[in-house]
């Protein structure tokens, strides 16, 4: 046999086994012997440089990787804080929870990890596979009630027991509905045939926009439905409570032939849930159908998973006709304008390359009223803030935090050309944030709390402050939203 390659291992044509001479050779039954010989090769120059080569990679990759200055402390890709160097603690040093944290440091705050993501991205974008990819799974949503909730439920972060206990007043549920009638219906909606459709977890792509997934939970709308009806008697039973639930734009942007099929709960059906489950507030409604009327316009962010200003202003029209006042004309506001903004979607879809190539814009409606606004951060120290701020210069994935100083803990609008006007207490996630400048000409003080940062409970702040509307404002993904949900219960108190 001819190789191509020497071997090491060469096999010498077997000998026949010599017999004793006193017996005769049986040519049937003899024996054969195999000798191995071994025949050592020196290794090729090529194969010492490949080998030398990787040892030296892996020794400066190494080094690299214990450099601590070079290590990062935040992704903007992930938007979070990265993990910490441990503390050394007696006690996690005997359980091992020590060096499993050393371990997610090490992992997690890796140089370059930034660049290295971006990197993985381009390449998987370079493989010419376009059909639908998964990443982690997209749940499946709760059946909707077809009936209120006509309990008041008692629930706490421990225990998901729910009792039925009688309510602390007898008001009834308050809903308030101008008259809005949903007038899109027959937009025709057909998929485009060269149109990218990925889902990426909790994340549906379709071309150059992104949705997020909305899943009802059985478990958590009681506590959300039960802390937004302990509102009124948390803050005194003093003031008019109004409350808002905003859609989210799967419900609204989606082409309608791409959402009928995807597994997401019926946006429309839930808020009829939550709405009629309400109790001492009045419940803000037609904000779907608003907007579904206007669904062509730019009402959420194709990176993002917040609403426009534009989308928060139809919102605040509904508000304000619940109110019974006229809301003011969007032609009174000066436009502002900030290019180039790359979200949470952008983000959560490692940086998709359909998106990066069409970046939102963030267009803000600048104030008219002279105001003074302050902000107090979690380190307690008070500043003074524009309620819209410039956002040309922040960061791609910061310009949202144009609306009114980002999520804080505590802030404060003074609309200096209504000192005799009406006060009011805001509660909201981040979609208020776009949401609170159209109050100001309607008021003459605005307090603005998120309870996910807010020490003090409602009652203690509500027995210090004189306040005539408490509006709550949240999206429809809070409602499904432990975190939310937990710091909601923590602060209506």
């Amino acid at each position: 046999m001819i190789y191509n390659k020497p071997r090491d291992f060469i096999f010498k044509a077997p000998t026949p086994e010599k017999q004793p001479k006193h017996k005769k050779q049986n040519h049937k039954s003899s024996k054969t012997k195999t000798e191995v010989i071994v025949i050592k090769q020196k290794p090729k120059r090529e194969e010492v440089i490949k080998i030398a080569s990787f040892f030296i990679t892996l020794y400066l990759g190494t080094v690299l990787a214990f450099i601590i200055p070079l290590r990062p402390t935040y992704s903007e890709t992930e938007k979070r804080s990265l993990q910490e160097f441990p503390k050394f603690t007696l006690e996690a040093f005997y359980t091992g929870d020590y060096f499993d944290n050393i371990t997610l440091w090490f992992s997690d705050t890796f140089p370059l990890r930034e660049g290295m993501t971006k990197v993985n991205t381009v390449l998987k974008s370079l493989s010419g596979f376009s059909s639908v990819k998964i990443h982690g799974d997209v749940e499946g949503g709760d059946d909707i009630p077809d009936v209120p909730l006509d309990v008041l439920v008692t629930v706490t972060e421990e225990s998901t027991t729910i009792t039925t206990t009688a309510p602390t007043t007898t008001e009834e549920p308050t809903v308030t509905s101008p008259n809005v009638v949903e007038t899109t219906n027959d937009i025709k909606q057909t998929i485009p045939s060269d149109m990218n459709i990925q889902s990426l977890g909790a994340v549906l792509l379709a071309g150059n926009s992104a949705y997020e997934y909305y899943n009802f939970s059985n478990s958590l709308a009681p506590r959300y439905i039960n802390a937004v009806n302990n509102i009124k008697n948390a803050s005194g039973n003093k003031s008019n409570v109004y409350t808002l639930v905003v859609p989210t734009s799967i419900d609204i942007e989606l082409n309608d032939a791409i959402r009928k099929d995807i597994n997401s709960s019926d946006q429309k059906k839930a808020l009829e849930y939550f709405n009629s489950s309400f109790k001492n507030t009045t419940a803000v409604t037609g904000i779907y159908e608003n907007l579904r009327n206007h669904r062509t316009e730019y009402l959420y962010f194709r990176t993002d998973h917040h609403w426009t200003a534009l989308g928060a202003y139809y919102a605040y029209e509904q508000f304000i006709y619940t109110k019974g006042v006229d809301p003011v004309s969007l032609n009174k506001y000066n436009v502002l304008s900030f290019d180039g903004f790359l979200g949470s979607f952008y983000a959560s879809t490692e940086q998709s390359p359909a998106l990066a190539k069409t970046p939102d814009t963030v267009i803000a409606y600048e104030p008219f009223n002279e105001v003074s606004f302050k902000i107090t951060p979690k380190d307690g120290a008070t500043f003074d803030w524009d309620v819209v701020a410039d956002a040309s210069e922040y960061a791609p994935n910061m310009k949202y935090t144009a609306f009114i100083g980002a999520d804080q803990p505590y802030s404060v609008i003074e609309n200096l050309d209504n000192p005799d006007g009406e006060t009011c207490l805001v509660i909201k996630d981040s979609f208020g944030n776009a949401f609170i400048p159209f109050l100001i000409p309607h008021y003459k003080t605005i307090h603005i709390i998120d309870p996910r940062y807010y020490d003090v409970t409602l009652s203690e702040f509500s027995g210090k402050k004189q306040i005539d509307d408490i509006i709550f404002i949240s999206n429809i993904s809070t409602t499904r939203n432990e975190v939310f949900i937990g710091a909601m219960e923590r602060f209506i108190k």
